[in-house]
């Protein structure tokens, strides 16, 4: 990966310790396995660097000053690959040369996934709502503009709705994560929602939780929901391949918020994820219906 060549440069072969062998269970990547090579390689490039990313800002990964760094060089190194400055030091974003070249990708959606985990950097908790979905903006919005880019179909109105899709995944996977991410020192609840259904933030350290977290859950899990309903008419608007992905990220979405309902809201006793069968199961019906 040392010789950075945009025409040659490909997504690295995936290893044990690689970004997206570790990320196999979430929700993002459950459509690529059917795509035709080329597109699954831009797709793998592309999240292969969201993880990379994440995994660099992530609270267990040195001080916040040498995390800030790191973010700092991989910034570089984005603006780099653009510019053509020089060759990108990170062998992750010298990955991206290739997608970027035949795709045209922005460079914006790139960068607000770093700026995602800047703000990581200095921010554990948010007030309310909407302060939690100007983070999606940054943290998981990016990832859907860049599918449509990789498809050809990144128009306006497909963007705003890929937007709703992608804050719905980022937010059913917070609710999926609450245990974890609160032992990270991070809590994504909503300060607002916590006081209204009278939890505390040290109710999250318990080993199962309180029928005023599951009702909490629950009703964050219904919300994650509807950001997904309202982005799926982006399926009506795409066919083939590009319609077959994006039903896959639909279908991980909402079987993901099955799992959390099958687990009777309760993140803490265990992480709420869906079955293989589940997911395929939502994606058959998206695929026929045009909803997830």
């Amino acid at each position: 990966m040392s010789a950075w060549d945009p025409q040659r440069v490909g997504p690295p072969a995936i290893g044990p310790d690689d970004p997206l062998a570790k990320a196999g269970g979430e929700n993002f990547p459950v459509a690529l396995r059917v795509l035709p090579v080329r597109i699954r390689n831009d797709l793998q490039a592309l999240y292969r660097f969201a993880r990379h990313v994440d995994d660099t800002g992530d609270l267990g990964n040195g001080d916040r000053t040498a995390r800030l760094r790191t973010l700092d060089a991989l910034r570089a190194d984005v603006h780099a690959l653009y510019d053509g400055s020089r060759a990108p030091s990170d062998p992750v974003v010298a990955a991206l040369a290739s997608p970027i070249a035949r795709r045209r990708l922005p460079a914006d959606p790139l960068l607000r996934l770093i700026e995602a985990n800047r703000q990581d950097q200095r921010v554990s908790r948010y007030a309310t709502f909407d302060d939690l979905v100007g983070y999606c903006r940054l943290s998981a919005n990016p990832v859907g503009e860049l599918v449509l880019h990789v498809f050809g179909k990144a128009t306006p109105e497909r963007v705003e709705l890929s937007d709703r899709i992608c804050t719905g995944l980022q937010l059913v996977e917070h609710w999926q994560d609450v245990a974890e991410d609160y032992r990270m020192g991070r809590i994504y609840l909503p300060q607002e929602d916590l006081h209204a259904f009278g939890v505390a933030e040290t109710d999250l350290a318990l080993p199962s939780a309180s029928a005023a977290l599951r009702s909490l859950i629950a009703f964050e899990t219904e919300r994650a929901e509807a950001w997904l309903i309202a982005g799926t008419p982006l399926l009506a608007s795409l066919t083939g391949r590009a319609r077959l992905a994006v039903s896959g990220y639909i279908a991980g979405g909402r079987a993901a918020c099955t799992a959390l309902r099958r687990g009777d809201y309760d993140p803490l006793r265990r992480v709420p994820k869906p079955t293989s069968r589940h997911v395929a199961g939502a994606w058959l019906r998206s695929v026929a219906r045009g909803w997830g």
